[in-house]
């Protein structure tokens, strides 16, 4: 296995994604001003977009790569994003995925998912929003895909939120930007703090947001009485 200089996961001063709905229009000005607003713009977003060397569109399945061949890119292309001076200009946290990490989606998904799909957040922001209207509505440029999250996934596990996806064309790998409400963020960091890998059914989680949303949750002590309650109380868990 090849190994990376820096293999752990990055995180500054701070999926799988199952969509409702994906819009893909032409134009762009309310969602690129969200982004521009916290430094991420069309041309630094093109500029972080890495294109693949291995001479095969991404939308091809695990299989149609070689292993080898590919966690090599997987590894240049993470020491191209922990040596990218660019990141510094982004008024947002962001996560470069470790090898370990790649590892892991890979076996999880081989052999019939598409690359770009496992692979769609090797670089990803989180962005804070007053609201996801304005993430939504309008027109947007060819190389954005949104998936909208914020009333949860086709396979709901009380995560909400908005996923954007930058991706020139299918040579590149995808830049994730992960936008929530504060309201959102709040629960989604206790969901995966204390649910994220660990085996527990979607309704676990879609038990806590409804707690959330009736204000039966305002505090991460409330969060942990919640959902241990939930999970010594329940036959189905």
């Amino acid at each position: 296995m090849i190994s990376c200089k820096q293999d752990s996961e990055q995180r500054t001063s701070g999926k799988i994604v199952v969509s409702n709905k994906i819009f893909r229009v032409f134009g762009g000005y309310c969602l690129l001003r969200e982004l521009e607003k916290n430094g991420l713009s069309v041309q630094n977003l093109r500029e972080l977009s890495y294109k693949s060397k291995m001479g095969r569109s991404l939308v091809n399945s695990l299989r149609k790569f070689d292993r080898v061949e590919m966690f090599k890119e997987l590894c240049e292309m993470i020491r191209f994003y922990q040596e990218a001076d660019i990141l510094d200009l982004v008024d947002l946290d962001y996560r470069i995925k470790s090898e370990d990490s790649c590892i892991r989606k890979y076996n999880k998904f081989y052999p019939d998912m598409r690359l770009e799909k496992v692979f769609n957040d090797i670089l990803g922001f989180r962005m804070l929003t007053d609201n996801y209207k304005s993430l939504l509505e309008g027109e947007i440029p060819e190389e954005v895909r949104v998936v909208d999250m914020s009333h949860g996934k086709a396979n709901d596990d009380g995560y909400r939120g908005v996923h954007i996806y930058f991706q020139p064309d299918h040579s590149y790998y995808p830049i994730e930007i992960q936008a929530n409400t504060y309201y959102d963020r709040q629960l989604n960091n206790w969901l995966h703090k204390y649910l994220y890998k660990r085996e527990y059914p979607d309704i676990v989680g879609r038990i806590l947001r409804s707690e959330y949303e009736n204000g039966k949750i305002l505090s991460e002590q409330q969060f942990e009485e919640v959902l241990s309650y939930v999970l010594s109380h329940s036959e189905r868990i």
